[in-house]
């Protein structure tokens, strides 16, 4: 990777003297009047299909990016294709713009996630147009795989990722001309590996075709998450797996913020700005876009320096010199953690093979694996217990749970085990701790607020969750059916609103959260589960 960055770098600064040589010829109102005049009536980037200068085309009806075509002598340039894998919504939109699409000759793709990349392989079989990708996304794009390489954390259950046959993988740095257009390739990776702008020279006019490197021009008024910010930085807050990276982003940045204003720039997702916005952008405010980017990578990379990047993603790790995580097992987290000389774990997921488990996870982080003196159940269901019999028979742990649990567990688990209600648990002083017993979703849910090493480490199970798509549809599903409550929920979420962990450790992470929460994380958290149960309350007010 280290090689691949250096060839990327110098081929960008070799492209800047360029850009910036082509830039100084054409300031100052050099260029035709005919391309300036027509800058000047170029049109807000609305949700529809619609021509921004002669020749220059937004597919804007798409969703959720849109596509952009160029004419040329040579043939239709097409950046990026939708999300539809036979490009039927992208031909009829062109074709509104009276644009053919077997004119086609070329397929520039920003980057491999579907809803850019989704039409390629179907226009390039019918037309013969050559496909262009960036180097670093061509193997995932052949190989039709993984499903997050392209879909990201989006839950898109009806899309399945396909081949798409790249012919031309870019390094960043060519010229490739077509007839009167040129266009340049700029290695921008961060948002995926490969992730490409293209510059394009045309009738007098530069213009930047930038994918989700920039993913709107203006975004949220106050952002909730990155996914509200105009530059499109949410992945490299992702786990590995989504192939995001904070270090490649924040050089792209660099070198974006380095260039002229361009005179067009097409974002690769227009239609979230709300209201829509010109393409136009004034030198004063592509650098403010590009410099709160270059600040939002600065300080995500110092934080991973400072406290790791500790996403929850089956790899167990140090997550602080005496907390663990061990891994997944049977899609439920481990978690132990070291006080004095005994160890604690958090829940006793997956049934048989949970102790050899822990064994493994231990030795992962450079622990000596040693039996648990004790288990912590966040619930007293099948998810959270399925593993006890084996921990109490073979290590003879003690098990805390909340009181209302321990009955039940008393009639499953062998005779004489030590069961300690959740609640007495900080008078015993083995370490600093609150319990939370809880109610609204599971049997006898808990959480445990844990402080250690000057920070406070929050054990919650399923309650709260950190809400995706898939998330708030199992979870609405737990609270309307027994021994759900809406109302139980919300008195949990009351309870657990002021904790402000500074690691958040659920049972079941999503999408390989990050354990370390910042900033307003917790708040929005909270506030998108009780939004949950708003939700709820209003749907059963209109029956």
């Amino acid at each position: 990777m280290a090689r691949s960055e250096r060839r990327s770098g110098g081929a960008s600064t070799a492209l800047l003297l360029a850009l910036a040589a082509s830039s100084a010829a054409g300031c100052g109102g050099a260029g035709p009047a005919g391309p300036r005049a027509a800058l000047d009536r170029a049109p807000k980037l609305e949700r529809r299909p619609l021509t921004v200068v002669p020749g220059v085309h937004m597919l804007g009806g798409l969703s959720p990016s849109a596509a952009y075509a160029v004419e040329t002598s040579a043939g239709l340039l097409l950046f990026d294709s939708g999300l539809d894998a036979d490009a039927k919504a992208l031909k009829e939109q062109m074709a509104g713009l009276g644009l053919h699409w077997r004119k086609v000759v070329a397929i520039f793709l920003t980057h491999a996630h579907g809803d850019h990349a989704g039409g390629a392989d179907a226009l390039r079989a019918a037309t013969g147009a050559k496909v262009y990708a960036g180097e670093g996304d061509a193997a995932v794009l052949r190989a039709g795989r993984p499903r997050e390489a392209f879909f990201s954390t989006f839950h898109m259950p009806d899309r399945e990722p396909h081949p798409t046959t790249v012919d031309v993988p870019l390094k960043g740095g060519e010229r490739l001309d077509f007839g009167e257009a040129a266009v340049r390739a700029v290695a921008a990776p961060g948002h995926t590996p490969g992730s490409t702008c293209y510059l394009v020279e045309r009738g007098g006019l530069r213009m930047l075709f930038a994918g989700d490197v920039i993913l709107m021009l203006r975004g949220d008024e106050t952002p909730r998450s990155e996914l509200g910010k105009p530059l499109g930085t949410y992945s490299a807050y992702l786990a590995p797996r989504y192939r995001g990276d904070a270090k490649t982003y924040l050089a792209s940045l660099r070198v974006l913020r380095s260039m002229p204003v361009p005179d067009l720039v097409f974002p690769g997702h227009p239609r979230a700005d709300n209201p829509p916005q010109s393409p136009r952008l004034s030198q004063a405010r592509w650098a403010a876009m590009l410099d709160g980017g270059i600040r939002d990578m600065e300080t995500l990379l110092a934080r991973y320096e400072a406290d790791g990047a500790d996403f929850l993603d089956g790899t167990p790790k140090v997550l602080l010199p005496d907390f663990f995580y061990l891994g997944d097992f049977r899609g439920s987290a481990l978690y132990g953690f070291v006080a004095g000389p005994k160890l604690y774990v958090v829940d006793a997921p997956g049934g048989p093979g949970l102790a050899d488990a822990l064994d493994r996870g231990m030795e992962a982080v450079g622990l000596r694996p040693r039996p648990p003196a004790a288990v912590l159940l966040t619930s007293c269901d099948d998810r959270a217990t399925a593993g006890l019999g084996e921990l109490i028979g073979r290590h003879k742990v003690q098990v805390v749970a909340a009181a209302g649990g321990i009955p039940s567990l008393r009639e499953s688990c062998p005779a004489g085990t030590d069961f300690i209600p959740a609640e007495e648990l900080p008078a015993r002083g083995w370490f600093p701790v609150e319990a939370f017993a809880l109610e609204g979703r599971g049997a006898a849910p808990a959480a445990y607020l844990l402080t250690t090493s000057g920070k406070r480490v929050l054990c919650s199970g399923m309650i709260p969750v950190r809400m995706s798509q898939a998330v708030g549809e199992r979870l609405i599903a737990d609270l309307t059916r027994p021994p759900g409550s809406p109302r139980g929920y919300a008195a949990s979420l009351a309870r657990l609103a002021l904790a402000s962990p500074n690691l958040w450790l659920p049972a079941v992470p999503t999408d390989d959260q990050n354990a370390n929460v910042y900033d307003q994380e917790w708040q929005w958290a909270m506030m998108d589960n009780f939004g949950v149960v708003q939700f709820l309350e209003s749907r059963a007010n209109r029956r």
